[in-house]
């Protein structure tokens, strides 16, 4: 574990950069290629943050050979000042990435906007009459889907070109696409599809999940899928038994789901302690499956989660302010942050892991990144 100098400093003041913004956060998310973040504000607004830092945590660890003590010194000049991106995002759509290092929007009037990560606001897709009801990307930001009501249209992001388009036989809401690209999950109407990304083919796969779907996660075989609900409950679909589980009875809407790869598992938010289950056996035809018990139960809600991408770790922030990394199947949990009066309103990784970005209710935003030593 890294330690820090007797400065009366906490860990997160070592490592983490923050920000106080005018609002509440609703959204974090990172860029593809790591190099910027976005936190999406409850007015619609964007602030942008690079994640070159001339003082990163990185070059203020120091690791003593003799003793094998690694010490953080404290910052000695002040936090370069979020970006404004000039644009007001549709309040039920989110952004997402564009290329390589920006993010897409679609903006009150239905439009489709490239926020570069320098905050330039470029349109790439003028509305038109039909209005615009869910929109992703893949990992790479290299294709787009909107879909407007039960039509969906895939599109290529360096040009706009349409790939393809589908209609469906209901509305979509929501959309999540595989790791692999392969596949595009979309929800309405009580009803999960998967399409075929850039196949004008209608699905072969649909299954039932009714209920108001908040999140679509995918595991990273792209066999699983995970459906939040704002019931307090989420949906597992297995494509290969082709079956789907309700988990229900969760004190609070179950607002993220996550595959963690290297634990081979899959956590919940929206109870008292990370709930997770071993990949290899989840609930199916209401049999429970293998819990997996990890962190320490409490008495405030996790309102958000998120999988490290590499290792066994999960981020928790909690209703109360608290923020959290927790090993998968064990009580191991360490504490990073606690903001009093607010509550954690999302949680992000960066592709690599080296970067955690946290959002509050109360508008504050920080970057915590990691040295390599801490997790080892």
């Amino acid at each position: 574990m890294t330690e820090q100098p007797n400065s009366g400093m906490s860990l997160f003041d070592l490592l983490a950069r923050e920000w106080a913004l005018k609002e509440g956060i609703s959204q974090v998310i990172f860029n593809h290629e790591d190099t910027g973040a976005a936190f999406r504000l409850l007015s619609g607004k964007l602030a942008l943050a690079s994640l070159k830092d001339t003082e990163s945590p990185k070059i203020r660890t120091r690791l003593d050979l003799e003793t094998g003590r690694t010490t953080i010194r404290p910052r000695e000049n002040p936090i370069t000042p979020l970006r404004t991106a000039d644009i007001n995002v549709h309040e039920n759509l989110p952004v997402v990435r564009f290329g390589a290092q920006g993010f897409a929007a679609i903006d009150s009037d239905g439009v489709l906007n490239q926020i570069t990560a320098g905050g330039q606001v470029v349109v790439k897709l003028r509305s038109d009459s039909k209005k615009i009801t869910a929109l992703c990307s893949d990992t790479t930001g290299q294709t787009i889907a909107i879909a407007r009501a039960n039509e969906v249209t895939f599109y290529s992001a360096s040009d706009m070109s349409v790939i393809a388009e589908i209609t469906l036989p209901h509305p979509v809401y929501r959309q999540a696409m595989s790791d692999n690209r392969e596949t595009l999950a979309v929800w309405g109407d009580a009803t999960l599809s998967l399409i075929a990304v850039g196949s004008n083919t209608a699905p072969t796969e649909v299954f039932d999940c009714p209920g108001e779907i908040t999140e679509i996660t995918w595991d990273s075989t792209g066999q699983h899928l995970a459906c939040g609900a704002a019931d307090n409950s989420f949906f597992i679909i297995n494509r290969a038994s082709k079956t789907v589980q309700r988990v229900a009875d969760y004190p609070s809407p179950v607002r993220n789901t996550a595959f963690s790869k290297k634990a081979k598992a899959l956590v919940t938010s929206g109870a008292f302690r990370l709930v997770g289950w071993d990949i290899a056996d989840l609930p199916q035809n209401d049999a429970p499956g293998t819990p997996l018990a990890t962190g320490k139960p409490g008495f405030v809600v996790i309102n958000a989660i998120a999988a490290h991408p590499k290792l066994d770790l999960v981020a928790t922030g909690y209703a109360n302010g608290l923020v959290a990394i927790a090993k998968v199947g064990t009580s191991q949990d360490m504490m990073l942050h606690h903001e009093p009066n607010t509550e954690v309103s999302a949680v992000s990784w960066s592709k690599t892991g080296e970067h955690l970005a946290i959002a509050f209710s109360s508008g504050k935003a920080a970057i915590i990144t990691f040295p390599t030593q801490m997790f080892k």
